[in-house]
């Protein structure tokens, strides 16, 4: 029945969600709110995510989850791989993976080719 209720309200919380345009404002407005989520939509159809909540990471890939606090060096370290990736948006480009970054209000969606090996890479210095 727990399971029922956190789904339902996820659902609920997804669909007041409003798209907005990737710029550098409302990715801002989004990290500024300190309760997002990033998610990872990998070539293989695997979508792997990290949420926080003021210092908490929770991560969730292949059907485990992983919650610890976040350093301010982690926290870093998440943030130049976003700020890297975030430059080669391409939103003609349909068939490339997806970085969506969230909040209760808003999402903004990246089109970014080629940032498995760079995320797989964070995941290991974040010993995730």
């Amino acid at each position: 029945m727990k399971k029922l209720i956190l789904l339902l309200s996820i659902i609920l919380l997804a669909s007041c969600t409003q798209e907005v345009e990737p710029t550098i404002e409302n990715m801002n407005s989004i990290f500024e709110s300190k309760d997002f989520t990033i998610e990872y939509h990998l070539t293989d159809a695997r979508v792997e995510s990290m949420s926080f909540i003021e210092d908490i990471l929770v991560y969730k890939a292949n059907d485990s989850v992983v919650r610890k606090t976040i350093s301010f060096d982690e926290a870093l370290l998440i943030n130049q791989l976003i700020q890297e990736k975030f430059k080669q948006h391409d939103s003609n480009n349909k068939e490339t993976p997806s970085i969506i970054v969230l909040n209760t209000a808003k999402k903004v969606t990246l089109k970014i080719p080629n940032y498995e090996v760079d995320y797989l890479n964070l995941i290991n210095k974040l010993d995730l």
